[in-house]
């Protein structure tokens, strides 16, 4: 009998994207972990602007789902910010943008999104839109990154 090791390790060496959620909505945040853990994804949760500098400082990230609409900081100023940080201390040394999904109740002509050197827009999903779209939505996402 042959042991065929090829897809175990092919499974092993297979990368867990790093997901970094910043929003102010416990039922959004349950959402997002929900959906993200499905896609077998190391999630890590911030509930504002604030708080999501210093967790973008300490590990880098494949991808941030970033609300628009919080109360104490915008997502407009959130991005602007983690911009600001990863230009003024070098912390992507990679020099690869980190995709950015925004996550909001507003309609996708609504947002003024900023320039911002070390982010790419990779999509924008709508809180209002239903679960199993959501679901598909990032299961397209998270093959794209």
């Amino acid at each position: 009998m042959v042991l065929d090791t090829t897809s175990s390790t092919s499974l092993d060496k297979q990368r867990i994207p790093r997901v970094l959620v910043i929003d102010d909505s416990l039922d959004s945040v349950k959402l997002m972990s929900h959906i993200l853990d499905h896609y077998k994804c190391d999630v890590t949760m911030a509930f504002d602007g604030q708080d999501a500098i210093p967790l973008l400082a300490s590990k880098p990230y494949d991808l941030v789902v970033l609300d628009w609409q919080m109360p104490q900081m915008g997502g407009r100023d959130t991005l602007l910010l983690m911009d600001r940080l990863l230009t003024e201390k070098k912390v992507n040394k990679i020099k690869k943008t980190i995709p950015v999904v925004i996550y909001t109740g507003h309609s996708e002509e609504e947002l003024d999104l900023p320039l911002v050197r070390n982010f790419s827009y990779l999509g924008f999903i709508n809180k209002r839109q239903a679960f199993s779209s959501m679901m598909r939505s990032f299961n397209f996402i998270l093959r794209s990154i």
